[in-house]
């Protein structure tokens, strides 16, 4: 058994300008921007991605326990665009386990024609840092963004990318799936609410989305998934100083 999908109507895709993918990580910057956008916009989950490789962590949602996943939503915009995102409580924790979910999502991105994937992600940085970094994987489209007038690194994240972020990015060429990863800098708290408000807007800005998440509905957000977070191992979250060096999951 590898990854499998489980839709909750039509076993596809409706139709969206972005799929935007973050679990959890340095600061949580990028998995609190989609539960943001997820609860201020009037999403409808759509499907759970399962692999037995994710933390053996079950938990109760609308008062029904499920196992563990990620989450697949359709995001309506005010702007009359649609984005579908997903993310979760964790990411499966061996290597092979990430490879295959990747190539699962990547998969579903071909079929579904999905126009561009974005991993949201944060990068361990000293405080002061504020840089946000668009990283691709594809010369077409780097230089498609470049035309766009959209700023892309080609120097950072200087140490890649870990986990299944970086694979969902390094490995979308080979399913011919365009895609591209903002690492924003961040000290690296357990919940970092200014960094994802400074992610949001970036992403706002550079794709049209029209975008409004306010602070303190952030703020809101990253109350309850604090909440969740007593056993931040159990989701796959190290933060310790030792490791602030060694890469950065999203």
């Amino acid at each position: 058994m590898s990854t499998t999908i489980h839709w909750t109507g039509d076993n596809c895709l409706p139709e969206h300008k972005l799929m935007i993918v973050a679990v959890p990580g340095v600061g949580n910057v990028g998995k609190l921007v989609i539960d943001t956008l997820n609860e201020q916009h009037e999403s409808s989950m759509i499907a759970r991605i399962i692999h037995p490789d994710l933390p053996p962590h079950s938990i109760l949602e609308g008062g029904l326990l499920v196992p563990p996943h990620l989450s697949i939503h359709s995001v309506p915009l005010d702007n009359g665009d649609a984005v579908i995102t997903i993310t979760g409580n964790g990411q499966p924790m061996t290597p092979r386990g990430q490879h295959e979910m990747a190539e699962a999502i990547l998969q579903l991105a071909e079929n579904s024609k999905t126009p561009l994937v974005i991993v949201l992600a944060g990068l361990s940085a000293k405080p002061g840092e504020e840089h946000i970094h668009l990283t691709c994987s594809s010369k077409d489209v780097q230089n498609s963004l470049n035309e766009r007038g959209i700023s892309v690194s080609t120097e950072q994240p200087s140490g890649g990318m870990l986990g299944l972020a970086g694979l969902l990015v390094s490995l979308s060429p080979f399913h011919g799936v365009s895609s591209a990863a903002y690492s924003a800098e961040t000290i690296g708290t357990s919940i970092d609410v200014v960094t994802a408000d400074r992610l949001s807007q970036r992403i706002s800005v550079d794709f049209g989305l029209d975008i409004d998440l306010p602070i303190d509905n952030t703020r809101e957000t990253a109350a309850r998934l604090l909440s969740m977070m007593e056993g931040k191992e159990i989701a796959g979250i190290d933060l310790s100083d030792e490791d602030s060096d060694s890469g950065f999951y999203a």
